[in-house]
Formats: structure tokens, sequence, C-alpha cells
């Protein structure tokens, strides 16, 4: 027993001594990988001091704008993180505010055809500094990464989105494959989909849709009023009119609230309610000094005490119910189902599971056939034994007992035949 238990001991102390190597060796590697990524930064700070900067303020706006115009739009909080470090690394001591560093930028962006424009996202709220292209002319249509047949495509689908109906302004993952149309396949209608989402055209909304996105309700604005503008005289009533701009920061309405008298045309975003109608709540249309401004009072919701109005965008359908199938809208997307790969695994289960039922109706012929062969077994046993009863019943009247009977049993037949033909006479 003591020899059992020292070696016991022994192989204790060994996986002790083991598992503290194991996690010195672990302490020491996180050590090194500490010490190295410190070195690193001491070696990049160093190296940043060596710069000889000649125009630190020239230097930060190049910086500030290759890295706009890498991503083309940026949230304002990513955008003022961006310009402290541009400033930290161009060693400026005194910054002046982002506003009037992008201000100062403007003048020689114009020069080049571009702009910077500020916007919020329709459905957060969010702050977006967007880079656009001021110029309409045929070298800059012609200035694009997309061929002829592929903007067409992307036409088509932001003419679905802002003819939706219910002013929804938006349209399912499933319609936008299939406004392709030769040369363009299907499979390339998903890349392009991609394509559209990752450059900033188009945004995929929570529920799955496909919205226009801040970039393009900015840059494509002047292509929005000239194609699906209307006047108010032509439209068929106020509130329908597909192009509106919001009443208070003028950028164009595809997510918030329209006015709830049918006869009003006042939308606004909903970020922007809250102080255009102020407490009254009293539709803001009296304020554009019109003859017969609308008298119309805003609802509140009884619970936050906000106003509200006839909702614009994706909640003017009503989605809760549909919000499962259109993730799976988003995931066909993400994952690329639709694909020649993917339809080809789709195939490859069908083929499954056609080789499965192939069996499983196999298995069931092959238990109908054991049924049947059961079934006949049965009938020819009935068979058997009425052959064998009449067979018996052969030999007990080819016997002499049996023969005896049968005679006497004629005799009675003759005799009764002969009474009931004297009766008859």
């Amino acid at each position: 027993m003591a020899v059992h238990a020292s070696t016991s001991q022994r192989r204790q102390r060994a996986a002790s001594d083991a598992s503290s190597d194991a996690g010195d060796a672990r302490r020491n590697k996180g050590k090194r990988a500490r010490q190295a990524e410190s070195d690193d930064e001491g070696e990049h700070e160093r190296d940043l001091a060596n710069l000889d900067i000649k125009d630190p303020v020239k230097t930060c706006r190049h910086l500030f704008l290759q890295a706009l115009i890498s991503r083309r739009t940026m949230p304002l909080d990513l955008a003022d993180a961006l310009y402290k470090e541009c400033v930290k690394l161009c060693r400026i001591e005194v910054p002046e505010p982002l506003n009037t560093f992008i201000a100062k930028m403007e003048p020689g962006l114009a020069l080049c055809g571009l702009d910077i424009k500020t916007t919020r996202d329709q459905e957060s709220g969010q702050g977006m500094l967007v880079l656009v292209n001021t110029m309409q002319d045929e070298p800059a249509k012609l200035a694009t990464e997309y061929r002829a047949e592929e903007i067409a495509f992307f036409k088509s689908i932001v003419e679905r989105i802002m003819l939706a109906p219910k002013l929804s302004y938006s349209v399912t993952q499933t319609d936008v494959i299939r406004l392709a149309k030769q040369p363009v396949t299907k499979a390339g209608a998903i890349q392009l989909l991609k394509s559209f989402l990752a450059k900033g055209w188009l945004s995929l909304h929570e529920s799955g849709r496909i919205v226009l996105s801040p970039r393009s309700l900015v840059e494509l604005a002047p292509y929005l009023r000239e194609q699906f503008d209307q006047e108010e005289d032509e439209a068929e009533d106020a509130r329908n009119r597909t192009v509106v701009d919001c009443n208070l920061c003028m950028g164009i309405v595809t997510s918030g609230y329209a006015c709830p008298n049918e006869d009003c045309g006042v939308r606004l975003h909903t970020f922007c309610v809250a102080q255009r109608l102020g407490n009254n709540g009293r539709c803001p249309d009296r304020l554009d000094d019109k003859p017969n401004p609308c008298p119309q009072i805003w609802p509140r919701d009884p619970q936050t005490r906000k106003c509200h109005g006839v909702p614009i965008g994706i909640a003017a359908l009503g989605l809760e119910d549909d919000e499962e199938s259109d993730a799976g809208a988003t995931s066909d997307v993400e994952t690329g189902a639709g694909t020649p790969a993917a339809m080809k695994k789709k195939g490859k289960g069908a083929a499954a599971k056609g080789k499965k039922a192939a069996a499983s109706g196999k298995k069931g012929k092959k238990r109908t056939k054991a049924d049947g062969d059961e079934e006949e077994e049965d009938e020819l046993d009935d068979d058997e034994e009425s052959d064998a009863d009449a067979s018996g019943r052969q030999r007990a009247s080819s016997s002499p007992a049996g023969t005896r009977e049968s005679s006497r049993t004629a005799k009675k037949k003759r005799t009764v035949q002969s009474d009931d033909d004297d009766d008859a006479e």
C-alpha cells in the first residue's frame, strides 16, 4: 500500500510540475509578446518623431482626405477620431475644429469636382460624412468601375426602391435578383448586389430589405429629383408624391413620417420631428406662409410622449411577422445562395433525398410483395383445406358404408318425387 501511495504521489507531483512549467511558459510568452509590441510602438514613435514634416497642416489634410477617399462615407464620430489621430501624427499644437478644417478644404476639392457633405442615416439618425462627385458631365459618368449593363441593373434597383408600394422605399433581395437581365446573370446579380452594398451605394436594413444608402441619397439627389420628382398638381395626392424633402433639413425623405392629414404633403425624418413640431405638435405647413396651411395636430405616443405621423419607409409595411423570412434572404446574399456552387450543393442534396426516397420506395415494394406472398400462402392453405375436405368426402362416398348410405338417400329422393307426381295428377 505504501508503494502504491508513493507512486501516486510522485505522479501528482510530476503533473503539478508539468502544469506549472506550462503556466510559466505561457506567462513568459505573453511577456515577450508585450515587450515586442512595446518595442514596435517605441520604434514607431521614434520614426514619427524623426519625420521632417515641412507643412503639418497640408500633410494633415492629405492624410484625412486619403482615409475619406478610401471609404467614401464615414460616421462623424469616426471622422472626429481620425482627425485627432492626424493632428497627433502631424504634431499640430493648436488644432482647429473639424468643421472648420473641412470648410477650408472645400475650395480645393471643388476644383476637382468633389465635395464633402454632412448628412444623417435615415434609420439610425447617425451623422455621416460623404465625399460626393459634383460633376455630372459625360467624362464623369464614364469614370466608373461598372460596365454599362451593370449600371443599368443598378438603375433598375433604384427605380424599384423609389416606386415601392406603400411608400416603403425598399425592396426584397429576391426581387433585386429578379431584376437581372441579360447579359447579367442571376449569379452575377448576386455578386453585383454584394458590390453595391460594399461600395456604399445600397444599404441592408436589419429586416433584410434593400434601401438606398446615405451616399446614394446625397450623391444621386439630382438624378432622383429629375427622374421621380412630381409637381404637386401632377401627383394624385400630396402624400403619395415620390420625392419629398424633409420640412426641416431639406433632405429627401425615404424613412420618417408624413403628416396625418391626407391633403398635406409635409414629411419629416424621425430625428427631425421633435425639433420641427415643438411642444404643441402642430403641422409645420403653417410656417411656410401658405394661404391655407394645414391645421393638423400630430398625435403623441402615450408612453414616449413623442409626436408621430403616418410611417414612411419600411415601417409602413409592418414587417414584424416577416423578419424571419427576410433574415433568411439576408443569409442567402451573404452566403452566396443562388450561385452555381450553391445550386450544385442544393442539387446534390435533392439527389440524395431522391435516392433515400427511392430506397424507401423499394423497401415499401418489398414489404408489399411480402404481404402479397403471405396472402397467396393463406389462399393456398384455404384451397388445400377445401381440397382436403372434398377428397375426404370422395373417399367416404367410395367406401361400402358410403355406397349404402348414398343408395338409401337416392331411394328416398325417388319416393318423394313419385309422391309429388301422384299429387299433381
